[in-house]
């Protein structure tokens, strides 16, 4: 058994049990489990449309999301979908930042200077 489908089977179950204790997007357990989720699945090499569909794939197993009415359950996983996808860009963004650095700035009165004394000097 792989260490990461072992984590990865771990923070699905921490998500599934974060919903069904609280379904909404905002709170902070949620949101942490959402994260914890996606960077796994980031750390797996999945693309965006791979991990979304393994999150609405835990989204099936919360139990809590299966007792709401069908509108309010929409509601629901469109919220927890959009903190998915947002945790996976944010992540993958950081990711993609590299840290250069530019270079230095050439002074354009440097181009004058050098202009006015090219002339003095050929006279």
């Amino acid at each position: 058994m792989s260490t990461t489908s072992e984590e990865r089977r771990r923070t699905e179950a921490a998500l599934v049990r974060a919903i069904d204790g609280n379904p909404d997007a905002t709170s902070p357990e949620t949101l942490a489990a959402i994260a914890a989720f996606v960077d796994v699945l980031l750390d797996e090499g999945l693309p965006p449309e791979g991990a979304v569909v393994a999150f609405k794939t835990a989204l099936m197993r919360a139990e809590s999301l299966h007792r709401s009415e069908s509108e309010a359950r929409e509601h629901l996983r469109s919220a927890l979908v959009s903190s998915c996808i947002e945790r996976y860009f944010a992540a993958r963004l950081v990711d993609d930042v590299r840290e250069t650095r530019s270079p230095s700035l050439r002074l354009v009165r440097d181009e004058e200077s050098s202009a006015r004394q090219a002339p003095e000097a050929s006279a």
